[in-house]
Formats: structure tokens, C-alpha cells, sequence
């Protein structure tokens, strides 16, 4: 059975985040980009419903938010270059998936102190 996807706020935050990032200059893709990129995302978010236990565990699974069991998608939407965590929590009994964060790989593990939030 298809789990049902929900994006938290700080998860929704984020998407704004990066959209903003990406409108901000036509150096870093623009308005167009920023479009594709999002088109992408709501495709890997779609296939996450399917069978949300085929992704690893994130690393900050029982170093952060220790009530939960966090795993994480990666999300490449280009053929090169780095990508994204997609950190989420499995309900399994409601048949839920909570996306908690989006984070770029380039980022600090959740649990870090002095992340780079």
C-alpha cells in the first residue's frame, strides 16, 4: 500500500529557500531553473510513497530528533554536480511519510552544533 507524503514546514522553508536561491541571478539558473528543479523535486517526492524503507538511514538517525527513525532520499536532478538530502520520518501504521528537511550535501549533519543554518 502507497504511503501517503506530507511536507513539514521547516521542509516546506526550505523548498522556498532554494527557489529564492535559484530566481535570485540568472547565474545561478534563474527563474527557469528554479522551475525544473521544483518539477523534479515534486517527481522523486511523488516516488516516495512508494516504498519509503529502500533509502538508508539518514546520519542523524538517533543523533536528532531521537523519537524518530530518520531516513533520507538523495535527490540528484542533474546528471552532474552535487544534490540534496531529503530527510523524512516513516509512519508506518498511519502509512505516512514526513518529510522533515531538504538539505544540499554540502550542509552539516542536523546533530552538529554550529550547523550552517
Amino acid at each position: 500500500m502507497k504511503h501517503r507524503v506530507v511536507l513539514s514546514r521547516e521542509s516546506r522553508t526550505c523548498i522556498e529557500e532554494q527557489i529564492d536561491w535559484f530566481k535570485s541571478d540568472e547565474t545561478h539558473g534563474g527563474e527557469a531553473l528554479a522551475e525544473k528543479w521544483l518539477q523534479k523535486l515534486h517527481e522523486a517526492l511523488a516516488g516516495l510513497g512508494d516504498k519509503p524503507a529502500r533509502h538508508a538511514f539518514a546520519p542523524e538517525n538517533g543523533r536528532w530528533q531521537r523519537g524518530l527513525e530518520l531516513r533520507q532520499m538523495p535527490f540528484r536532478p542533474w546528471k552532474s554536480g552535487v544534490g540534496w538530502r531529503v530527510i523524512y520520518s516513516v509512519d508506518e501504521p498511519q502509512k505516512l511519510v514526513t518529510v522533515i528537511q531538504i538539505r544540499h550535501e554540502r550542509r552539516r549533519w542536523l546533530f552538529e552544533e554550529g550547523s550552517d543554518d
